[in-house]
């Protein structure tokens, strides 16, 4: 038996994305502007993290897009994993950003005698604040960021975009009260550190999906005791769970059984795995009791 389960409203799922690409390019070129005549390493470090973002986005939007198109001869399950591909991908630009950042910042610290510009600074990060809690707004209202670690890596990302503008606007207010302009390349190595712990978990992630790995939302030992917990199933083997996308699970099972032609009992164990273990595509085989069948065993 095979299980699986459709999927519809795709436009509206690419909305949130685009809604984030347009509006954060837009800031992004006033961002580098600004940064230029504030002479503002921060400014710098929070536009190259919205630069990753931005790109990080398309790839998420391009993922989510790939759902539209069907399945073929050659992509039997069409292109979903692709998502998860977009996903370990944007980890990967901003942990490449930091990089970048922590460069900038230490080589400015060392050998730069520049005056940070503090009150251009706190307005544009201001900006920024509100831009994107803008667009991570549309993520919560299309709520896919609660079980979709494609949606959930833009949305953590446009939260902590709104958090480290927050962290330089508080920089500029200290450099504009106090003169303090080595705090400027420092803000911009703690944006790096957050940049880091935000993207972490799902870097893990999406490495773990790339190699078949169960879903972290996956109890493996639970879906095991739920199956073993229908009366007609004697036992188990060749259990096999994976993720086909950030938000599908495949499992596959061999059942030995009494009555291997009991078409109820799959239609059971389908509905089962899908509505209360979140298993999208199950393929079942129903196996004839023997008792000295080798693989009659979990």
């Amino acid at each position: 038996m095979h299980n699986h389960h459709e999927h519809a409203g795709v436009p509206k799922k690419q909305l949130p994305y685009l809604i984030g690409i347009i509006l954060n390019s837009i800031f992004i070129i006033a961002e580098m502007i600004f940064a230029y005549y504030a002479d503002s390493t921060a400014l710098f470090a929070d536009a190259l993290h919205s630069i990753s973002d931005v790109a990080s986005l398309i790839l998420a939007w391009a993922a989510v897009a790939v759902f539209g198109l069907r399945a073929t001869s050659t992509h039997t399950y069409g292109w979903h994993n692709a998502t998860i591909l977009a996903s370990f991908m944007n980890a990967l630009f901003l942990l490449g950003a930091v990089f970048i950042i922590w460069f900038e910042a230490i080589d400015k610290l060392l050998n730069s005698n520049s005056e940070p510009a503090g009150s251009l600074i706190m307005i544009v990060s201001a900006i920024g604040i509100v831009i994107n809690f803008l667009a991570a707004k549309f993520f919560a209202m299309a709520g896919d960021h609660e079980h979709d670690i494609n949606a959930k890596g833009a949305y953590v990302h446009l939260l902590a975009d709104a958090g480290v503008s927050f962290g330089v606007v508080l920089s500029g207010l200290l450099t504009f009260l106090t003169d303090w302009y080595w705090l400027d390349p420092v803000v911009s190595i703690l944006i790096g550190v957050v940049i880091i712990v935000s993207s972490w978990g799902i870097f893990k992630q999406s490495i773990l999906l790339i190699f078949n790995g169960v879903p972290e939302n996956i109890d493996e030992e639970a879906v095991e005791n739920a199956i073993l917990a229908t009366p007609q199933v004697i036992s188990m083997h060749d259990l096999h769970i994976w993720g086909l996308s950030t938000t599908e699970t495949a499992l596959t099972v061999h059942l030995v059984v009494e009555n291997p032609g009991d078409m109820t009992l799959l239609s059971q164990l389908g509905y089962m795995l899908q509505n209360d273990m979140h298993i999208q595509h199950t393929t079942i085989q129903l196996e004839k009791n023997k008792t000295d069948d080798p693989c009659n065993t979990i």
